[in-house]
């Protein structure tokens, strides 16, 4: 899945796909998927926004906005306002929910 994602003025390509939980466990040496589960709140606020923001970095990074071995900590500070990635939950975590019912659909011939 791949999406454009406005940041701080920015566009970003984003894209999420069946090597995302490989590269984030890369990056971060944690697992995605328990990390997204503790991401979002039942009435849909964020959490953690480590979590977010990390896979939010993740998903920049498979889009190939930014080179593997970039720090997250770089790309954060390239963004001038502390909120801006927050502002763009709707498009990243709506990205990463498409994701991941592509691929839990069964295929059917």
């Amino acid at each position: 899945m791949e999406r454009q994602v406005m940041i701080d003025g920015r566009q970003y390509h984003m894209v999420a796909n069946g090597a995302s939980p490989r590269i984030y466990r890369g990056l971060f040496g944690k697992d995605v998927f328990k990390d997204t589960q503790k991401m979002i709140s039942p009435d849909g606020t964020i959490n953690d926004s480590e979590v977010f923001e990390n896979l939010a970095f993740l998903m920049v990074v498979q889009g190939g906005e930014i080179p593997i071995g970039t720090k997250i900590d770089d790309w954060l500070a390239s963004i001038d306002s502390p909120t801006a990635i927050l502002s763009a939950a709707p498009d990243i975590i709506g990205l990463w929910n498409d994701n991941l019912d592509q691929a839990s659909e069964a295929k059917k011939k």
